[in-house]
């Protein structure tokens, strides 16, 4: 099988909660790399991404490691690869979350640069590292022209970045648009709450995806750190004489790791786990098991340069 993989690599600075500050690679890398590490030695991993000349040899000599990945589709560019600093010593609603700022993003990628490769393409990721990593003219015009599986990370592209370069939660005026491109959602659980000004509520926003909206998205994943991951579909049901399509909610329950290291890249190794066994197998809910169980290993990881363990 052939995977697309589509996002924007960074360079990222993780202030951990004892002090520590470890530097490293990320971003779309995380998705990428594990992808070709748990996909089959035949199948072909291409990331399509435009990559900044001031790391290009150094990412392009960590992807060539791995012999499945394609790099026909990294464009070098003169643009700065983004530096993203990760602070891992915030607290939300309880929960142990992150604030982060960010240098400008690299450029956006344009669609004629994407379509030269869908054609014999299985599945596409598209992870939305920066926000901006492709349009939503882009995106539509991939499901426009492509009639395999779209898996979609809503990510950054709920997030502002100010002009002192911190990043924080925004709404998406076309999110409905956004998400009717893809087959999978997968959003956390704080994006899901920022995508809409009107819809606050998890459950509205997802009911909204998959039922009022004309589309045929096969599900949606909140992901929910160390409580573990929603995962919703539509189903036809029948009470009495009347039928009618509502929502069926799968909640699996985070793996805890005893040898917890780091949490970067978790998200993104959820993504391309969850979007190689559903293209694989079309099993949602095994799909989710499998993605909680690898990206609970994740934890155990430190950086890109480890996730070769996850085999």
């Amino acid at each position: 099988m052939q995977f697309l993989v589509i996002g924007e690599p960074c360079v990222d600075l993780i202030h951990k909660y004892d002090g520590e500050v470890i530097t490293g690679y990320g971003g779309i890398l995380y998705s990428v790399i594990s992808l070709a590490v748990l996909a089959n030695n035949n199948d072909v991993i291409r990331p399509v991404m435009n990559l900044g000349s001031d790391e290009y040899e150094n990412i392009t000599n960590i992807l060539k490691k791995y012999p499945n990945i394609n790099l026909d589709g990294v464009y070098k560019v003169d643009h700065p690869t983004r530096k993203v600093r990760l602070f891992y010593n915030m607290y939300y609603s309880g929960h142990s979350a992150r604030m982060e700022t960010s240098t400008a993003p690299t450029y956006t990628l344009e669609y004629e640069k994407i379509k030269k490769f869908i054609p014999g393409t299985d599945a596409i990721l598209i992870n939305m590292i920066s926000g901006i990593d492709i349009s939503l003219e882009t995106m539509m015009e991939i499901r426009k022209n492509f009639n395999g599986y779209i898996h979609i990370d809503i990510h950054n592209l709920v997030m502002r970045t100010n002009e002192d370069g911190s990043r924080e939660h925004t709404n998406l005026p076309e999110w409905r648009k956004w998400c009717a491109s893809a087959d999978t959602v997968q959003m956390n659980e704080f994006e899901v709450k920022s995508m809409s000004r009107i819809k606050k509520n998890e459950y509205e926003v997802v009911e909204e995806i998959l039922i009022h909206q004309k589309n045929n998205i096969k599900g949606v994943i909140v992901t929910k750190g160390k409580i573990g991951v929603s995962g919703y579909v539509k189903k036809e049901k029948n009470f009495g004489n009347q039928s009618f399509v509502d929502l069926d909610k799968y909640d699996v329950s985070a793996i805890e790791n005893p040898k917890f290291k780091d949490s970067t890249g978790c998200g993104d190794v959820f993504s391309s786990s969850f979007a190689i066994d559903y293209c694989k197998n079309k099993d949602f809910i095994k799909s989710l098991y499998y993605a909680t169980r690898i990206s609970s290993y994740n934890t155990s990881l430190e950086g890109v340069e480890e996730l070769y363990k996850l085999k």
